[in-house]
């Protein structure tokens, strides 16, 4: 984290010392840079590119895919459904999770370096209290951070879309298991008509060998 909030300050400074162009996105830091030939006039014109040595570029690259790894909340670019997250905010995220793994960890020392029958109660107390703030303000800022960065509308389209297939899913169910119980009954209507037709076949032939009998056995 040090090394994405140092470069994403010094690219602001830059910027301003050379009187570039506002970024579109603050947190969103270009990659491309001039020396690259890969700018379209458009980007060029307003300045979106990367002020940074290549070695300082890749290097911070190199560690916003490592945190953004190892801190699913943490996005360095725009996506479909999220803006680029903010340094600041990360800044003081990640400070009250050190605080509050600092904090667990003097919890320990203190439970285990102290005899229990002599330590007090007061300051395992003070630290665990200390500690659980800490990580919940992180928890909470991270929810704050991820609501501003959010695409309200994609993510609103994308679950009306998500709904929308779900109900024709729904529906293609529905239809496929009405298409199968008409089936059955059809099938079951033409074996019925089958045995019924089997019956009177039968029937006719018994009648016309009770005749054909009766006619052998007239004097």
């Amino acid at each position: 984290m040090a090394f994405i909030a140092h470069y994403t300050f010094t690219t602001w400074r830059l910027r301003r010392e050379k009187a570039l162009p506002e970024l579109e996105n603050q947190n969103d830091l270009p990659e491309a840079r001039v020396t690259d030939g890969e700018l379209e006039a458009a980007q060029l014109e307003k300045g979106q590119y990367s002020v940074l040595s290549p070695s300082q570029q890749l290097r911070l690259e190199h560690h916003q895919a490592k945190f953004s790894k190892s801190h699913t909340f943490y996005k360095p670019h725009e996506t479909t459904t999220h803006h680029a997250f903010s340094v600041k905010l990360l800044v003081v995220i990640v400070v009250l999770l050190d605080m509050h793994s600092l904090l667990q960890i003097s919890l320990g020392a203190v439970t285990w370096g102290i005899d229990y029958r002599k330590r007090s109660q007061i300051p395992t107390t003070i630290i665990l209290c200390f500690s659980i703030t800490a990580n919940i303000m992180a928890g909470i800022l991270i929810s704050v951070g991820d609501k501003r960065s959010r695409k309200k509308e994609v993510i609103e389209q994308m679950s009306r879309q998500s709904l929308t297939e779900e109900a024709m899913k729904k529906v293609n169910k529905h239809k496929k298991e009405r298409r199968k119980k008409a089936e059955a009954e059809r099938r079951k209507a033409r074996k019925l008509e089958a045995e019924k037709n089997e019956v009177e076949e039968r029937e006719v032939e018994k009648a016309e060998s009770l005749g054909s009998t009766a006619v052998n056995t007239k004097p």
